[in-house]
């Protein structure tokens, strides 16, 4: 597995983890809903990128899995301060986003 299915998949398994946690967290249903949402698409990004491949040596593909790196690690974090879930799914959409445009690149 190259490296952009690998933070594809990283990504998916993080979420997977932090899932119960963070809709736990969440106080309104559209929170719970947002951070579902963001879930499926990883999912989706992960699966639906399986049997393609990824030019891993081309620099906007080695941008995205850089920047995944980087967004899992704020993930991470924010994890922690599951008090401010607002501020935790906005940055799992920016993760997941960043996953998408990622996913995109696969042929």
């Amino acid at each position: 597995m190259g490296p952009s299915l690998q933070s594809l998949e990283d990504q998916y398994m993080l979420l997977t983890q932090q899932l119960p946690t963070t809709l736990a967290a969440c106080t309104t249903q559209a929170q719970k809903d947002q951070v579902t949402a963001q879930y499926v698409d990883s999912r989706r990004n992960y699966w639906n990128s399986i049997q393609k491949a990824f030019h891993d040596n081309d620099p906007a593909i080695l941008s995205l899995v850089q920047q995944m790196h980087d967004e899992q690690k704020k993930i991470k974090e924010t994890a922690k301060q599951l008090n401010n879930i607002a501020q935790v799914i906005n940055i799992i959409t920016d993760a997941v986003t960043v996953g998408t445009a990622l996913a995109a690149k696969a042929g």
